[in-house]
């Protein structure tokens, strides 16, 4: 399924950025902003160096852009040393539980892929093991001690299959991770469809911050962003 909300806005703004020469640059996913009383669609614009997932480096966009929402055009394009984002205080980023939660799940889900896969790769055998199993015996004798060959063999392949499960774990983990874009997807068009109605509700667009702040840990300002 394309994500099309956010595909239409990051469209209209990387034309928009060639005019100004930011090839190396690229909009984070849409958000929203606040100003005089009505709602715009918000991008924030990083350099392809930014480290936006760091959680230590916090970036600060260098530009940003107003999108109409009723229209879906740009309203302005502004580099952010010349007309900040950042009206009067600047609000510190916070952030939930997802990180530890995230590490707690990572360790349980890499034991528990772990013990099942290492015990099915011991206990099933493939046809030709079988053929090994039986020409060579259940046993061997290395360096004088008689080993069960099927432990001898595990022994040998363990630590690479460790490696394997571990970079399984994470990149499951990430799959996991990169799907609070699509509820993210559905807030954003919930919020577009009412706006439209002349409804802004402050609590939806809120939790659009929090996702934000969450998926974005090392981008700072997103707050001010929004302009609530």
């Amino acid at each position: 399924m394309n994500n099309f909300n956010f595909d239409k806005y990051l469209n209209i703004v990387n034309e928009e950025k060639k005019k100004y020469g930011l090839e190396n640059y690229s909009p984070l996913y849409p958000m929203f902003r606040m100003e005089n009383g009505n709602l715009f669609v918000a991008t924030m614009l990083v350099s392809d160096d930014d480290d936006v997932w760091n959680k230590k480096v916090n970036v600060k966009p260098k530009y940003w852009a107003l999108l109409d929402i009723k229209e879906e055009k740009i309203v302005c394009f502004n580099k952010t040393e010349e007309k900040d984002f950042v009206l009067g205080n600047i609000i510190e980023k916070t952030y939930d539980d997802s990180e530890k939660e995230i590490s707690k799940y990572t360790l349980l889900k890499t034991i528990e892929y772990k013990n099942y896969l290492k015990k099915d790769i011991k206990n099933f055998e493939m046809p030709i093991q079988e053929k090994l199993g039986k020409l060579l015996g259940k046993e061997i004798n290395l360096d004088g001690e008689k080993i069960n060959i099927d432990d001898y063999v595990f022994a040998n392949i363990e630590e690479k299959l460790d490696d394997r499960i571990n970079k399984f774990v994470e990149m499951i983990l990430w799959v996991k991770y990169d799907s609070i874009i699509y509820y993210y997807d559905l807030l954003f068009k919930n919020i577009i469809e009412e706006f439209k109605e002349k409804k802004v509700d402050l609590k939806k667009l809120k939790l659009c911050i929090e996702v934000m702040n969450n998926y974005y840990p090392g981008v700072k300002y997103i707050d001010n962003l929004f302009n609530l």
